[in-house]
C-alpha cells in the first residue's frame, strides 16, 4: 500500500476542531491510523523492506505527534471548562471550590 496515499485518511471527521465530539472523533481516527501504520511496518520489517519500515515509521511519529497534541488540547479544554466564569483559579473569596456561596 503507498503510504503516501495513506497520509490523508481518517482526516474528515472533526477538522476544524468542532466544538464537541468533532476532537475525540479525530482521535479515533488517528489511533486507527497508527494501528494499521504499526501492523504496516511489522509487515515491512519481516519482509525485510527496510526502505518502507523507514518511512512507515516517520508516518508513525507523525501521528503520535498529532495524537499528543489532540490529548493536550483536549485536556486544556476540559480544564478551562470547569473553570467557572468570573472564577479565578484559586477561588473567590466567599465561594466554595464548586460555586455555591458559603454565605447564602
Amino acid at each position: 500500500m503507498n503510504v503516501n496515499a495513506m497520509a490523508g485518511a481518517g482526516y474528515g471527521a472533526g477538522v476544524g476542531g468542532v466544538s464537541g465530539g468533532g476532537d475525540s472523533l479525530k482521535l479515533k481516527s488517528l489511533e486507527q491510523k497508527l494501528k494499521k501504520l504499526e501492523d504496516e511496518k511489522k509487515q515491512a520489517e519481516e519482509a525485510q523492506d527496510t526502505e518502507r519500515a523507514r518511512k512507515l515509521e516517520q508516518e508513525i511519529l507523525k501521528v503520535k505527534q498529532e495524537i499528543e497534541q489532540l490529548k493536550e488540547k483536549e485536556k486544556k479544554k476540559k480544564e478551562k471548562e470547569q473553570e467557572k466564569p468570573g472564577q479565578e483559579k484559586q477561588g473567590v473569596p466567599g465561594l466554595r471550590p464548586d460555586g455555591l456561596d458559603v454565605y447564602a
